[in-house]
């Protein structure tokens, strides 16, 4: 319900050079590096890259008290919607009075435990994220390096923003880049994350 991972990724920075110490950009330039120019759909990296799956997996486990409490709320406020549309004619007018305030008190929670929700999941997929995020982009340096790849392109929203007109799909490095991390980073079997609790009611509520 509360997916962040691919907005994270989609600012994940994949240019690399052949040198980890080529100067900045201020520098006085030097001859043009020869090397290949590669692309990398880093979108797929959450659920392909297996330190990342498993990471993204924990939060969720994490937050699914938060998640079923919030469904249960939303078919409570549906339950009551239908009623007050089915039977609400029939219904005494003091009954209609306390369905209606119970749903807009209902529809009320609902918006603020989303958007709470919503913001600590973004937090924690955020924290728990970045040691292989920034893995991700050291082992990404020494792949290019090892390959001669001057520059790695992301096309994640690459298609969309119109940057890059043609790719030879052979200069697409993401499934071996994927399999050659997967290898070397082996994923142990490690016990299930602990349940966040749900958030606890604020005074009158």
């Amino acid at each position: 319900m509360f997916k962040t991972k691919f907005a994270i990724f989609a600012a994940l920075v994949v240019a690399a050079s052949v040198s980890a110490q080529q100067p900045p950009p201020s520098a006085p330039a030097g001859p043009v590096p020869d090397g290949k120019i590669a692309m990398l759909n880093t979108q797929v990296f959450p659920g392909q890259i297996l330190e990342l799956k498993q990471k993204y997996e924990q939060v969720d486990a994490q937050f699914k008290p938060r998640s079923e409490k919030i469904k249960a709320d939303q078919t409570r406020l549906q339950t009551i919607q239908t009623e007050l549309n089915t039977r609400g004619p029939s219904l005494a007018p003091d009954k209609v009075a306390q369905l209606q305030a119970e749903g807009q008190d209902l529809e009320k929670q609902i918006k603020r435990d989303v958007e709470d929700a919503r913001a600590d999941l973004a937090k924690a997929e955020d924290r728990a994220t970045k040691p292989v995020r920034e893995k991700l982009f050291q082992f990404l340096q020494g792949y290019a390096q090892q390959r001669g790849i001057v520059m790695i392109i992301n096309t994640a929203g690459v298609a969309q923003t119109g940057s890059i007109a043609y790719a030879n799909p052979a200069t697409d490095i993401t499934e071996d880049f994927i399999k050659e991390y997967n290898k070397a980073n082996p994923v142990p079997v490690s016990a299930p994350a602990t349940p966040q609790p749900a958030a606890p009611k604020k005074p009158g509520q």
